[in-house]
């Protein structure tokens, strides 16, 4: 088999080839790891025969051996040879189904075409072998065959196709029973700041609703109100800030007119880079069936943070499905080829069942804390698609788990992933509450900003339990908006409150919030800008951030304040363009005529593009479902 032909031949195989690359992987690694995805039960069994530590080398040099356009087609070759049965598991992709997984097998009777079958998720290697590939076609015919057996799971038919075979369109199958699940958005009016005079809400430095927005666009599905939190777009995209040399935070604010009555304030929080160097990674991989569609993605996500240990770190692996295993117990690197050797490793990793994660979570902190190491980072981090459909399943359940866990002091951070069946609610509660960042990747592009570029925001927790809060002075203000949060808001007493969650920022991380100030005299009250004698203060409005450190209980606090005569535009035009589009996403009704005329102007002149250089690809995929 001659890999460099097979990368050459596609551009998404080479750009993952040049990715390996670019993270420090020799040749024959990136070759293999670009061509060969973990997850297949053949490809365990051709690697068992191994006992050299250095797998990848031994896989590429046996594979260039082969005949085969394919690494699948070799093995597969290879297996038929000695048993005389083809194997189901070569050459497969499974893709979420509810509770059970649709399996598509490119078989020689088929012609080509896709055959789909239901599949409970057993791994029973006799259930999986069949004579020919021909004799897979009937498994389309009922809609009810079940491979082999599974006590934890079983598969469902929705009712649409409950009277016959399965659709041969599989994205029909899949829409027809996705169960995506979001947490329901209500977006709130102005408020007046004589009845409301302030503003309080979780601070985030969060990306994960723009992760999931970009996979619904290129999967061309509809995306959902529920799916758009407007902060997490404004966080996703870099601004004209730097991280603060000295104190924890710092709060950076700009100003805007829209129009003679209405202006926008922006307020960015950004967080120091304070990086502990030694690393104690637990990572923690879901390998049921809804899983395997994103074998590529999960792969390279786990690859870029293997790549970036150094010698004395220690990682953990462990997978989960029906059961949880063990695969990689405190392994201490010891050079760089040692990093290869864990990525052998990843390729014996084999998909099947269901996902019983409560238990991979138990195992994934016990193994943390008995390697616990108090100068070192110590975190886990949760792959996954989020369908928790065994052990603790719900959101109560899982919050009373992970607030057990964190007294650990492990940080649980979230990497989700997956499509139909995405249950982003509940790795947003995970995540929450384990103290922790979530991000979403789906794509090549998606791992090298979520976690390459923030890799140390992802994995170095500077600060756990961030609030913000917003007092404004009525003789400036006559009414706010703050555009976004809404599932993030808290009550005015919740500030002072340390036992109200939050959540936690990275090393250099930054969240940002934007407000939408109807100028003008609201009266007067009895809170700070709202006593006579202050009242007068040449304020809009002082802002405050309270935290905690991340092994500490106990809150800190600073502010600052914001002046009307303060300027400044470029970062707060961004800002205001994503919220735009975060609105006509929403298919929303909130936006007035100047954000109308200031989106079409950004459009019409292309003048968006130099406002997000870095990230405009996803700016002009935002930009192209909005139409």
């Amino acid at each position: 088999m001659n890999f460099k032909a097979l990368i050459n031949t596609d551009l998404n195989r080479k750009a993952r080839y040049d990715y390996y690359l670019s993270l420090g992987y020799s040749e024959k690694a990136s070759e293999v790891l670009s061509t060969v995805t973990y997850g297949d039960e053949s490809l365990r069994n051709v690697m068992k025969k191994w006992k050299s530590a250095d797998a990848i080398e031994e896989l590429h040099a046996w594979l260039s051996k082969r005949k085969g356009n394919s690494p699948e087609e070799a093995i597969s070759a290879s297996l038929r040879k000695r048993s005389g049965r083809y194997l189901f598991s070569a050459g497969f992709g499974v893709s979420s189904v509810g509770s059970a997984s649709i399996m598509n097998f490119a078989g020689g009777g088929s012609k080509g075409r896709a055959v789909e079958a239901i599949s409970g998720g057993s791994d029973d290697d006799e259930s999986l072998c069949y004579e020919s590939a021909d004799d897979v076609d009937m498994i389309a015919e009922a809609g009810s065959y079940e491979m082999g057996r599974s006590l934890m799971c079983e598969a469902k038919m929705p009712a649409a196709f409950a009277g016959g075979g399965l659709p041969t369109d599989i994205n029909m199958f899949q829409e027809a029973i996705a169960t995506d699940q979001y947490e329901t958005i209500e977006e709130k009016g102005a408020q007046d700041p004589v009845s409301a005079p302030t503003s309080t809400f979780r601070m985030t430095t969060s990306t994960a609703s723009v992760g999931i927005i970009l996979n619904q666009i290129r999967a061309d599905r509809e995306i959902d109100r529920s799916q758009v939190r407007i902060e997490e777009l404004l966080n996703y995209f870099r601004y004209q800030e730097k991280p603060p040399k000295k104190r924890k935070f710092r709060i950076s604010t700009e100003q805007m007119k829209k129009d003679d009555e209405k202006e926008l304030l922006y307020v960015h929080v950004g967080a120091k880079e304070a990086v502990k160097e030694g690393q104690n990674i637990v990572l923690l991989l879901d390998v049921s069936g809804s899983m395997s569609s994103q074998r590529d993605v999960t792969q390279l996500a786990i690859a870029t943070i293997v790549s970036k240990l150094n010698i004395g770190d220690r990682l953990s692996l462990i997978t989960y499905s029906d059961r949880d295993e063990t695969v990689i117990k405190a392994h201490k690197v010891k050079d760089e080829n040692d990093k290869e050797q864990i990525m052998g490793k990843i390729l014996t990793i084999v998909i099947s069942g269901c996902t019983y994660g409560s238990a991979g979570i138990e195992t994934a902190y016990r193994i943390g804390e008995k390697h616990y190491d108090a100068d070192k980072n110590n975190q886990v981090i949760l792959i996954t698609d989020g369908d928790l459909n065994f052990g603790i399943t719900e959101k109560d359940g899982l919050i009373n788990l992970i607030e057990e866990k964190k007294r650990s002091n492990l940080f649980l951070s979230v990497i989700g992933t997956g499509l139909y069946n995405y249950k982003d609610d509940k790795l947003e509660v995970l995540a929450k509450h384990g103290n922790g960042t979530y991000c979403v990747v789906n794509n090549l592009a998606d791992v090298k900003e979520s976690i390459n570029r923030r890799y140390i925001s992802l994995t170095n927790i500077v600060a756990k339990a961030v609030k913000a809060q917003v007092e404004f002075n009525p003789r400036y203000v006559k009414s706010y908006r703050l555009l976004g949060y809404e599932n993030r808001a808290l009550n005015h007493a919740d500030f002072k409150d340390d036992t109200v969650i939050s959540e936690p920022y990275g090393s250099g991380g930054y969240g940002v919030a934007l407000y939408e100030l109807t100028l003008g005299n609201a009266g007067a009250g009895d809170l700070k800008y709202q006593k006579p004698e202050l009242t007068d203060l040449d304020e809009i409005c002082t802002v405050k951030v309270r935290y905690k450190e991340p092994l500490s209980d106990a809150g800190e606090e600073l502010e600052q304040v914001v002046k009307a005569d303060d300027t400044g535009f470029e970062n707060l035009k961004l800002s205001w363009l994503l919220y735009c589009i975060g609105e006509k996403l929403r298919h929303s009704d909130k936006l007035d005529d100047s954000d109308e005329r200031f989106y079409q102007d950004m459009i019409k002149n292309n003048a968006y593009r130099e406002l997000a250089p870095d990230n405009r690809e996803e700016l002009e995929l935002l930009i192209s479902a909005i139409g």
